[in-house]
C-alpha cells in the first residue's frame, strides 16, 4: 500500500504504560513495529491515575468539547511518546483516578460502561480536534469497541471523517462489555443504534457487538480462533454475528517484542544464554529454584511453570486435578500468577503442603515472569481456550518447551506430532481438556527429557521460531487496506 495509511489505535493498555495482560504486551510492541516500517501511529490511551504518575506525559491542551452533544463533558488530552509512536492519555472527570484499570478486590468496577464510553467518545472528540482525521482507526477489545459504532452512526457522514475506516480487533471474546440496557444513555449513538443490528444483545447493552457490527473490518489474534468464534463452542454467544462478517474476518497470529524477551540480552535474568550456548539456562534453573525454595522430588524430572491468570479459561482446574500425580512422579512445579481467589487459595495450599517440590507465587511480577521463562523446562498452558496466547512464544526462544492444549493460537504456534519429530517439533500438544489427556501429555515430555540429545534438539528447534512483530505487519498492512477499500465502497 502506497503512501501507508496514518493509523491510530485506541486500547485500553500499552506496555510500558499500563498492562495486565497479553494486551498490553501487543499494544507495546505492534505499534513500535508500524512505526519501523514507516507508518505514521499514535495510540490512545485513557489516562490512569498510575499512567500519569509515571511521568513522560504533558497536557496537550486545556477542556475539549464533548463531540457528542453532551455540554457537561469536558476531556484533557496528555502526550507523551514512545518508540516512534505517538502516544495519548485520554481524561475525563476521575473516571479514570483508581488504583485499578478495570476494578479492585471487590470485582469489577459498576461504573465501567460509562467509564469506556467516555474514554471513546474522548477518543473521537480530541482526534476531531488535532487537523486531519487518521484513515485507520485500530479499535482493541471491547473497551475500545464503541469507537467503529460512533464512527459509523455519528461521524459517517462528516466530510472530515469520509476517508477513515475503523478495525476491530477481538483479543478475547469472552469479555464484551455488557451492561444493562440503561447505560446505553452514555454512548453518545443515536437511538436506534440499540437494536438487533447494534449494540443490543438480549436487551442488553453489548459494547463488542457493536464494534463487530460497524467495524469494516474485524481481525483476531490467531488464525485458529478467527475460525473458533464462529462456533457455538467457542463464539460466548455471538458466533452468530461473527459469522455474518467472516468475509470480513482476519486471524492474525500475535508477534514478540525480542527487544524485551531475549535471553541473551535480558537482565532479569541470573545469567544469560543463547541457542548457540545454554550454559546460563542451566545458571537460571538454579536460581529459580533457590529463590522459591524447591529442593526436588528426588528423581530428576522436568521443572514445570506456569504464568497465567488464574481463571477457569487457563485450565487451572486441569493443574490441580493432576498436582498430585505429577508431584508423585518427581516433577517439580512453579505457578506465577493471579485471578479467581478459590484458584489462588488452592495453590497455595498446595505449595505449603509440597513445598519441597511445587511453589505458587500470587502476584504479577515481570521480573518474576522472566525467570519462570528462563528457569524452567516445561511450560504448562492447558486451556480451556486461547485467542493467541504469548506465553507460549515467550517460552519457545527461552527454551522451555511448552505442553499445550490444541485450541487458539496455541495450535497454530506450537508444532508437535504425534510421534516426536526431532527435526520439527517445538512442544507437546493434547487434545481433550481433561485431566487425563494433561498428564498423558506431561508423560510424553518426560519421556523426552530423559533423553538430553532429544530434548536438546527440540529445544533448539524452539528457540529458533521467529514470531517477530516485524514479520507479522505486512499482514496488518493488508489488513488496514481492506479496511480502505471496504470505506470506498461504503461511500
Amino acid at each position: 500500500m502506497s503512501p501507508k495509511p496514518r493509523v491510530a489505535m485506541v486500547s485500553s493498555e500499552m506496555y510500558p504504560f499500563a498492562k495486565s495482560g497479553g494486551l498490553g504486551d501487543v499494544l507495546g510492541a505492534l505499534p513500535p513495529a508500524l512505526a519501523r516500517q514507516g507508518v505514521e501511529v499514535s495510540v490512545f490511551l485513557p489516562a490512569y491515575k498510575s499512567l500519569l504518575q509515571k511521568g513522560g506525559f504533558a497536557p496537550l491542551n486545556g477542556d475539549l468539547p464533548d463531540a457528542f452533544g453532551a455540554p457537561e463533558v469536558r476531556y484533557t488530552v496528555f502526550k507523551g511518546r514512545f518508540d516512534g509512536a505517538q502516544v495519548y492519555a485520554v481524561r475525563s472527570g476521575d473516571l479514570f483516578d483508581r488504583e485499578g484499570f478495570y476494578g479492585d478486590d471487590g470485582g469489577e468496577y459498576p461504573d465501567n460502561a460509562l467509564r469506556f464510553s467516555r474514554f471513546c467518545r474522548g477518543v473521537l472528540s480530541a482526534l476531531g480536534q488535532m487537523g486531519s482525521p487518521p484513515e485507520i482507526l485500530h479499535c482493541h477489545d471491547w473497551q475500545s469497541a464503541l469507537v467503529p459504532a460512533l464512527l459509523k452512526t455519528r461521524l459517517g457522514g462528516s466530510p472530515a471523517w469520509a476517508r477513515t475506516a475503523s478495525v476491530m480487533t477481538i483479543h478475547n471474546l469472552g469479555y464484551q462489555g455488557r451492561y444493562a440496557s440503561d447505560d446505553f444513555q452514555h454512548t453518545g449513538l443515536p437511538p436506534e443504534a440499540f437494536g438487533i443490528d447494534g449494540v443490543e444483545y438480549y436487551g442488553d447493552l453489548n459494547l463488542l457487538k457493536g464494534g463487530i457490527v460497524c467495524a469494516e473490518v474485524v481481525s483476531t489474534v490467531s488464525e485458529s480462533y478467527a475460525q473458533e468464534i464462529q462456533t457455538a463452542e467457542q463464539g460466548n454467544g455471538l458466533e452468530g454475528v461473527i459469522a455474518s462478517r467472516a468475509g470480513d474476518l482476519l486471524g492474525i497470529m500475535n508477534g514478540v517484542d525480542y527487544a524485551v524477551w531475549d535471553p541473551a540480552k535480558d537482565p532479569c535474568l541470573a545469567a544469560s544464554y543463547s541457542r548457540e550456548d545454554m550454559e546460563g539456562k542451566a545458571a537460571c534453573r538454579r536460581a529459580l529454584r533457590t529463590e522459591l525454595g524447591l529442593k526436588g522430588g528426588g528423581r530428576g524430572g522436568p521443572l514445570c511453570v506456569m504464568v497465567s491468570r488464574l481463571a477457569s479459561q487457563k485450565g487451572v482446574e486441569l493443574l490441580m486435578a493432576t498436582l498430585e500425580d505429577l508431584l508423585w512422579m518427581g516433577l517439580e512445579v512453579a505457578v506465577l500468577g493471579t485471578g479467581e481467589v478459590a484458584y489462588e487459595t488452592s495453590l497455595r495450599r498446595a505449595a505449603e503442603r509440597h513445598h519441597k517440590q511445587m511453589a505458587f507465587r500470587g502476584l504479577f511480577n515481570e521480573r518474576l515472569a522472566h525467570l519462570f521463562f528462563a528457569g524452567g523446562d516445561l511450560l504448562l498452558m492447558p486451556s480451556r481456550y486461547e485467542p493467541a496466547g504469548l506465553n507460549q512464544l515467550y517460552a519457545m526462544r527461552y527454551g522451555t518447551l511448552p505442553l499445550v492444549r490444541t485450541v487458539g493460537g496455541l495450535a497454530s504456534s506450537v508444532i508437535a506430532h504425534k510421534e516426536i519429530d526431532l527435526e520439527r517439533d517445538t512442544g507437546f500438544q493434547f487434545q481433550g481438556f481433561n485431566p487425563a489427556e494433561l498428564l498423558w501429555g506431561v508423560v510424553r515430555a518426560c519421556r523426552a527429557f530423559e533423553d538430553k540429545e532429544a530434548w536438546r534438539r527440540l529445544v533448539w528447534n524452539a528457540m529458533s521460531q521467529d514470531f517477530s512483530w516485524d514479520r507479522i505487519v505486512p499482514r496488518y498492512l493488508e489488513l488496514y487496506e481492506g479496511a480502505l477499500a471496504r470505506r470506498a465502497a461504503r461511500g
